[in-house]
C-alpha cells in the first residue's frame, strides 16, 4: 500500500519524484543506481538524526517505490543476445535488501513525530513492505536449479554442429552464439543463488527481529506478516529459530500446542532442554 494510505502526502521535491519518473520510463538501470544514492543518504540522516518532515515524507515514498519496483528481467539462456543487465548484476536485489535493513533500524517514534501519524500505523507499513520484498525474492528462487545447470550447459554445447559429442566449444566464430547462451546461463544461476542468499543471510535476520520489536506479545501480528512474506504454517517457528532464536523476547511466539511440540522436537534434535515461561528459565537475548 502506498504511504498516502496512512495520510503521508506525496513528495513534490527530492528523490521520490525522480524515482517515479525513472520507473515510468522503465529505466531500471538508472532507477536502481539512484536507489543506491537514496539509501545511502537515508542511512546518513538516520545516524545524524537530521531528518525533517519533508525529508521523512520523501524517504518513505522512496522506500515504497524501491520496494515495489520491477526487478531486472531474468537472463534468457535460450537466447544468444547478451543480457541487458550483465553490468548491473545484483543492483536490484541489493536495493531491496537495503530497504529491509533501513526499515529494521529506523526510529519509528521519531518518524511518527516527524510525519504526524501514529507509530503503530508506521510499523504496519514497514512490516508490509519488508514482507512483500521477501515474498517476491522467494518466489523467484528455484531451489533445484543447481542440479539442472550442468545438464543445461551440456545441452547448449551439444546443440552446436561442431560439438555433437559434447566437446568444449572452441574459438571458431560460429561458436560465439553458444558462448553467449552459456554466459546468460551463468548470470541466471548467479542471480538464482543471490535470491536465496540475500533472503536467508540478510533479509530474514532483519525481518524477524523487526517484527518481534514492533509487535511484542502479539504473536498473531508476527505470524501474519511472516505468512505475507511467503512462509507456510510449518515454516514459521523454524524461521524464528534460525533468526531471532528462542529467548525471553520471542518466547510468546512458541506458546500453544504447536509451539510446545516444536520446542520438544528442537530439544531432541539439538540436546537443549525445553524452556517455558512457567517452567525453566528462558535464555536472555
Amino acid at each position: 500500500m502506498p504511504p498516502d494510505s496512512i495520510h503521508i502526502r506525496r513528495s513534490t521535491e527530492g528523490h521520490a519524484p525522480l524515482l517515479k519518473s525513472l520507473l515510468e520510463q522503465n529505466d531500471l538501470k538508472a532507477f536502481y543506481h539512484h536507489a543506491k544514492t537514496v539509501l545511502s543518504e537515508l542511512n546518513a540522516m538516520r545516524r545524524h538524526g537530521t531528518m525533517m518532515r519533508e525529508e521523512a515524507c520523501d524517504m518513505l515514498w522512496s522506500l515504497y517505490l524501491i520496494s515495489g519496483a520491477p526487478m531486472y528481467e531474468a537472463p534468457d539462456y535460450d537466447s544468444a543476445q547478451p543480457w541487458l543487465y550483465k553490468d548491473e548484476r545484483d543492483n536490484d536485489i541489493a536495493a531491496k535488501s537495503r530497504v529491509i535493513s533501513a526499515l529494521s533500524i529506523m526510529d519509528t517514534k521519531q518518524m511518527s513525530r516527524n510525519l504526524g501519524i501514529h507509530e503503530q500505523r508506521l510499523k504496519h507499513l514497514h512490516a508490509a513492505y519488508a514482507a512483500a520484498i521477501i515474498k517476491r525474492l522467494k518466489s523467484l528462487y528455484l531451489p533445484d536449479f543447481g542440479k539442472k545447470e550442468i545438464a543445461l550447459k551440456d545441452e547448449i554445447i551439444r546443440s552446436h554442429p561442431a560439438s555433437p559429442h559434447g566437446n568444449v566449444i572452441g574459438t571458431h566464430p560460429s561458436d560465439y552464439s553458444n558462448l553467449l547462451r552459456i554466459g546468460n546461463l551463468n548470470y541466471f544461476s548467479m542471480r538464482n543463488s543471490m535470491y536465496h542468499s540475500y533472503v536467508s543471510k540478510i533479509m530474514e535476520k532483519r525481518f524477524i527481529p523487526m517484527l518481534v520489536k514492533y509487535f511484542p506479545d502479539q504473536a498473531g501480528e508476527v505470524v501474519k506478516y511472516i505468512r505475507k512474506a511467503g512462509y507456510g504454517n510449518g515454516e514459521v517457528l523454524d524461521l524464528i529459530d534460525r533468526t531471532a532464536g528462542y529467548n525471553s523476547k520471542t518466547a510468546y511466539l512458541y506458546q500453544g500446542k504447536n509451539g510446545e511440540e516444536h520446542r520438544k522436537n528442537f530439544s531432541k534434535k539439538y540436546g537443549i532442554p525445553v524452556r517455558t515461561r512457567a517452567g525453566m528459565p528462558i535464555n536472555k537475548g
